[in-house]
């Protein structure tokens, strides 16, 4: 018997060989029978609810292989400085947040000074006019830099005597003093001397995230390097019943690798929340000049990038993955720069002569630039390329003049990893990039950058189509969580986590893909969004 049956839709099942079908039965929350409204139909009782999809398209519920939950989260009420057109409208802003919560610490930003006209670094000395008294702390929008005003170098300690940390930058002028501009490892500077919120203040951080992933039609996310704090936040919302999302969790390697030497590693394996993956960073990125290259920037012929400082000295992280790998730990390390991104490669290689061969999943997120006698090296070594597509359309405004034309050749590469077998899992960065699905969807179908230019595509030899996009939203998502078993396609027996689209988005033109409307979402069997009243 069933709980929930949708009829009268037109559902995608997913999977190697996706096939099409008109209803589902759901009993608990799990999927019973996919097919005709009339072979679902003995399934029905007096108790059964039936959602009539009305010819509406039915997915498998997408899920984000790549966020940071709590962060993007956050992010929908701090100040935002993602459209900021010049210095001036960043301050202006920054001024009106200061001058309505004064003196509480502001976080938040999304600035890009390739936005700016014209494009320069921000500096303290813009927006200490309008935020004294208040502590300023705004990320760049990729996270990799940031900038504090005055107050909070005082506050951390930061002046012209301190030295730049190992895998970080501290921006100084042409006096030496602290610009307020930090990169990488020196943005920890800062983040020690952050008060925490309290656990109340992040449930409702947490909640607010769940509306709105469920709004976007998000069924599972992967979340990367989470905070210990944030895992309570999730327990807790699990154990009253609202998680209206699966989450799987990478904690940090570096404490992890400590706690597993300990004993004392923390696991989680609830349907809701679950732990057993260990992010680490080989890198920074290309927006702030800190992703490793092999080759320096075509705009800045003194830079290279910079190594993590988690990659400093090499042996010592390769010991530490070694560790967490033989614990059984999935491992996923964040490599931007094909110099990065090759170093890691070679990390996994090391791991296959040190613990033996296995089914391990090693995952590069981002993956973003790849040296071309890396791209068989991914499908050699079974690695899981976790990328996310609103990049190229972002990154792709300004990103060919940093890279010079042939080093842009293999960026983003989806295509050539795809064409070899690679497995792409396909998520977002939230809050680097916007949370929406359909918005990653167009980008990977389009790579036609936000700016206007390139309307044919950035790269359009390295474009997929519509379904190996949504293929690597779900079934191969669900593959790089060891979770390919349980969702990822509708059929019998896999957990009943779908999305509703009030068109089909399989024939839309590709520049209306980001409208769809999403009419409905369901995890686990329980409806948790609905537009409207037409479901």
């Amino acid at each position: 018997m069933a709980d929930l049956i949708i009829i009268n839709g037109r559902v995608w099942t997913g999977g190697p060989t996706p096939s099409h079908a008109q209803a589902i039965a759901i009993d608990g929350e799990r999927i019973v029978a996919v097919g005709t409204n009339a072979a679902v139909a003995s399934l029905r009782t007096a108790a059964t609810r039936v959602m009539d999809a009305a010819g509406r398209r039915v997915l498998p519920g997408f899920n984000d292989a790549h966020l940071h939950f709590m962060l993007g989260a956050a992010s929908l009420t701090e100040v935002d400085l993602k459209d900021a057109s010049n210095v001036a409208a960043m301050a202006a802003r920054v001024g009106d947040r200061a001058a309505s919560s004064p003196g509480r610490w502001m976080r938040g930003g999304g600035w890009d000074e390739q936005r700016f006209a014209p494009p320069r670094l921000p500096s303290r000395h813009d927006i200490d006019p309008v935020s004294a008294g208040t502590p300023v702390f705004v990320h760049r929008y990729d996270l990799h830099t940031a900038l504090v005003n005055s107050l909070v170098l005082r506050l951390a300690g930061i002046d012209a005597a301190t030295p730049d940390p190992r895998g970080g930058t501290i921006v100084r002028d042409e006096r030496g003093e602290p610009t307020g501009v930090l990169k990488d490892a020196a943005i920890r500077l800062v983040e020690r001397v952050v008060p925490a919120p309290t656990f109340d203040e992040r449930v409702e951080v947490a909640r607010r995230g769940l509306r709105h992933a469920a709004a976007l039609g998000l069924t599972s996310v992967q979340d990367m390097n989470p905070a210990d704090a944030d895992l309570d936040v999730y327990a807790f919302l699990a154990e009253r019943g609202e998680m209206t999302l699966r989450l799987s969790a990478a904690m940090l390697e570096i404490p992890l690798a400590e706690r597993v030497k300990a004993g004392t590693v923390r696991v989680l394996n609830g349907p809701y929340v679950k732990t057993g993956k260990a992010k680490g960073f080989a890198d920074g990125s290309l927006g702030s000049t800190t992703a490793l290259f092999f080759e320096p920037y075509a705009d800045a012929p003194d830079q290279y990038g910079l190594l993590s400082d988690q990659m400093q000295p090499l042996e010592a992280m390769r010991e530490r993955l070694r560790v967490l790998d033989a614990a059984g730990l999935q491992l996923c390390i964040h490599a931007i720069g094909d110099r990065a991104v090759s170093l890691v490669l070679d990390l996994a290689a090391d791991l296959e002569r040190s613990n033996g061969r296995r089914d391990r999943r090693f995952r590069i997120e981002h993956a973003q630039h790849v040296a071309p006698a890396d791209l068989d090296r991914f499908a050699a070594l079974g690695v899981v390329a976790s990328v996310q597509p609103y990049h190229v359309i972002d990154d792709g405004r300004w990103a060919e003049a940093r890279l010079g034309l042939e080093r842009v050749k293999t960026t983003f590469p989806f295509r050539s990893f795809l064409d070899r077998g690679v497995c792409v899992a396909i998520g977002t960065d939230w809050p680097v990039a916007p949370l929406d699905p359909r918005l990653t969807l167009y980008a990977a179908v389009t790579r036609a950058p936000v700016d206007g230019r390139h309307p044919g595509g950035w790269v359009p030899e390295q474009k997929i189509g519509l379904a190996e996009a949504i293929e690597g939203y779900t079934r191969t998502a669900a593959f790089a969580e060891f979770a390919e078993h349980e969702k990822g396609t509708i059929a019998p027996g896999k957990l009943a986590d779908l999305v509703v689209l009030g068109e089909d988005v399989f024939e839309v033109p590709a520049e209306a893909i980001r409208d769809v409307p999403v009419d409905g979402t369901i995890v686990g069997g329980r409806v948790v969004h609905v537009r409207g009243a037409g479901l």
